[in-house]
């Protein structure tokens, strides 16, 4: 029960983060066009505080680490992994957006760990999300 409710959680988490961002939050803060098998895609990043009074330092740590977040095949295939597990069979992820989605994770990823190595944990409460938009091609 606790593993289904974790899913969904995950689930709808990765769909809110990854739908409509571009229409309603401004400039992003980093946009990147990257080939992917049979196209291209291009990725928009935002980065959003979800509590008041965030810090400069933990803003600074975020805007570096989306800056400066670089993309492995192995951080792909990770990625990929994790994403073809989650999905649900109603409605498979067609493979060009999957390394699409997959990049953009890797990216939300190390900004969470450049935070965290900043003296700024996801956990006990997130203080700034990174949301993203894909376009493929």
């Amino acid at each position: 029960m606790a593993e289904n409710r974790l899913f969904l959680a995950l689930s709808l988490a990765w769909v809110v983060a990854l739908t409509g961002c571009g229409s309603a939050r401004g400039e992003p803060d980093r946009v990147e066009t990257f080939p992917v098998d049979g196209g291209e895609c291009t990725a928009q990043w935002w980065l959003e505080p979800l509590v008041q009074d965030v810090s400069g330092e933990a803003s600074a740590a975020a805007e570096r680490a989306l800056r400066e977040s670089t993309v492995s095949a192995t951080d792909i295939a990770e990625w990929e992994e994790t994403l073809l597990n989650a999905q649900s069979r109603h409605q498979e992820i067609p493979a060009k957006k999957l390394e699409g989605y997959a990049y953009i994770e890797t990216v939300r990823e190390k900004v969470r760990s450049g935070l965290d190595e900043a003296g700024f944990p996801d956990a006990p409460t997130r203080i700034i999300e990174t949301y993203a938009d894909l376009e493929c091609s």
